[in-house]
Parts: structure tokens; sequence; C-alpha cells
């Protein structure tokens, strides 16, 4: 039975775009916990807290050193025992604009959006024209109005995302651009937003399904998964709909689009969230989550040389643990972005039938 410990930094729920936290991060570690107390014992053996937590060792060059030798060891010894999904959270809000509207207009009209990878096109051509064509004050006042409208569902909330699209003069290309999402609100309309499921914006558990499924590929067929969780994690309030998405009983299938595709069952046979205190795994997960977003956020901060952590995490970042990200792209065709391949099933319709009647 494999065993992997996986822990998240970053998370703000439904705020993607929340001004502190950019960054999103699961980390999953896949060793033992003999394993993960000798590398803890090793490198940490100088910190008297008996819990180790990334946000009190970034605090002092003296951690944070440590912190990169443990990235070093795990690199160096284990390279293939960790996988993260990081995510750019205002980015991730424009591609939600993506599915959610425009996806909505061109399903009406007939045409399949995430073939081919069309939806990770126009995320990557609206987060790149809105900012470059208009201002960054526009830009951030278009997400932070889409998300409002998401969160609170009014009548209010949705004419002051929509107003302005309609209002504003803007340049050809990108009025072209935004008039799909002027189709939402001329043929669809207000009603619609009713439909949509409660905490849509909230990542944390397609990108932790996501990854457990990358974690399955590298595991044995024969195998079925421990998962250990941080119960701090806002996963545990959705225990249920988790354990039937995961379940080893479900009956085998392929859903998705070209490289997305996943396969069922993920094989979890159980999962536990736990006081991580009590287990350096988690620890341990911890520490690698808050490194990476670190990391990432240095880099959406513009590289700062003042920054002397966030660059020595910057050269001291490997290039061999695995996962994936939600990042934006200046790519825009199927070939630059790799989706070029045969369709399964929907994938949206496959996790619904869970839901509703367990697989």
């Amino acid at each position: 039975m494999a065993k992997i410990y996986i822990d998240e930094c970053g998370f703000t729920g439904e705020d993607l775009f929340n001004t502190d936290q950019p960054i999103f991060t699961l980390a999953g570690l896949n060793l033992t916990e003999k394993i993960c107390q000798e590398l803890k014992d090793k490198h940490f053996n100088k910190v008297q807290a008996i819990e180790l937590k990334h946000s009190s060792l970034a605090k002092r060059a003296r951690s944070q050193q440590m912190v990169i030798e443990l990235i070093n060891d795990l690199d160096f010894n284990y390279p293939k025992s960790i996988k993260f999904a990081v995510v750019h959270k205002r980015y991730a809000l424009v591609t939600k604009i993506v599915d959610i509207l425009i996806e909505t207009v061109a399903y009406e009209d007939g045409f399949d959006l995430y073939d081919r990878g069309a939806n990770i096109a126009y995320s990557n051509m609206l987060f790149y024209l809105i900012k470059g064509l208009t201002s960054n004050n526009y830009f951030n006042e278009f997400l932070l109005s889409f998300q409002k409208m998401m969160r609170k569902r009014t009548k209010e909330s949705y004419d002051n995302f929509f107003r302005p699209i309609f209002n504003n003069n803007f340049p050809k290309e990108l009025d072209e651009l935004l008039s799909i999402i002027k189709s939402f609100h001329i043929r669809i309309g207000f009603s619609e937003l009713s439909k949509i499921p409660d905490n849509v914006l909230d990542l944390a558990l397609s990108e932790a399904l996501i990854l457990m499924y990358e974690w399955k590929t590298d595991i044995s067929e024969s195998e079925n998964i421990i998962l250990i969780h941080d119960r701090s994690s806002n996963m545990a309030q959705d225990k249920d709909f988790w354990d039937k998405l995961v379940s080893p009983n479900l009956n085998h299938k392929i859903v998705g689009y070209d490289r997305r595709k996943m396969s069922y069952p993920i094989r979890i046979e159980k999962t536990y969230f736990e006081n991580s205190k009590n287990f350096a795994g988690l620890q341990l997960a911890d520490i690698l989550a808050g490194a990476i977003t670190r990391y990432f956020k240095w880099i959406t901060n513009g590289k700062d040389e003042n920054d002397e952590y966030g660059k020595n995490l910057s050269l001291n970042m490997p290039g061999s643990f695995g996962g994936h990200m939600i990042w934006p792209s200046p790519d825009v065709t199927p070939e630059k972005l790799g989706t070029i391949g045969t369709n399964a099933d929907d994938p949206i319709e496959f996790v619904a039938n869970i839901q509703k009647n367990g697989g």
C-alpha cells in the first residue's frame, strides 16, 4: 500500500484575487514516515519547535538554508518522491471566466470549447490582451468584479461585472475577444448564475484530484493508496464527496481531452485528515508547499533582487519534481499547448454522476 502525505499553502478559498497570497500550492510526498522523520532530524535538528512550519522557518536566513538543503537532499536522493500542483490564482480567475461564461455560450452554439485546448488558448489571450490593451487597474477590476459576482450571485454584482464591458471603448482586438462574454449577457443572462454550483472558485479539491491522479500513474496497478492530509485543510469539509471521487471501487473510465485525460479509479483506499504535529511527513509537505509558493511568488513579484530567500530558492529549485501548473502562457495554438490528441468522455458529466449517484 503506497502512502502519500499532502499539504497546501496559499489557500484562500474562493478569494482568488487575494493580494497577499497570489499562489496556491499543493505538495505531495511519497515517502515512508520513517524516512520523513530521518530527514526532519537530519536537516532541522537545531529547530526547537516540535512541529515544523515553513511560515516560521522562512523568517530567518539560517532556517531558510535548512529548507534549501532539504530540497537539495530530496532532489538528489528521492527525486521521484515529490509532486506539486501550483496555481496562479488570478490566471485561474481568467480560466473560470472562460469555463463559466464563454463555454456556456460556445456550448449553445454547438462548439466544444475544450476540444484541442481552445479554452486554454482563450484564457491566455484574455490574460495578456486585457492587461496589454487596457491597464492593470482595469484588468484587476475586471477580475475582482467577476469574483464578487460568482461569490454573491446578486443582480447588483452581475451588473457591476457586465456594465464596464459594454460601456468601455476597447481596442478592436480586445472588443472582439470580449464579444462572447457580452453574448452571455445578451442571450443567457443573470438567471444562469443560480444554476452554477456553489464554491465554483474553490480550487482545492479539483487540484488535489489531479495531483492524486498523477501519483496513481506512478504507482503499481496492484497497489492502492493511503492519503494523509493535514486536517486543517478545507478539503476535510468535502470528505464524503472526495471519498466517492477517489474510490478504488469505481468502474474503469477514461475522461477528458488530449493530454488532459484522466483514468478512473484513482485507487485511494483511505484518506485521513490528521494533526500535522503527529507526522513528520505532513510537516515536510508543509515546508515543501511553502517553499514552492514562496518561489513562485518571487517570480510573480518581478524577481526582486533584494529578496535573498526567493533568489536562493530559484537557484536551488530542481526540475526533477513532478506535478502540474495552472499558469499563464503566451501560447494559443494546439501545437504549442500540446492539446492535439484523441478525446474521451466528458469529465464534468462523469464527476456530476459520481456526486449524484456515487459512481
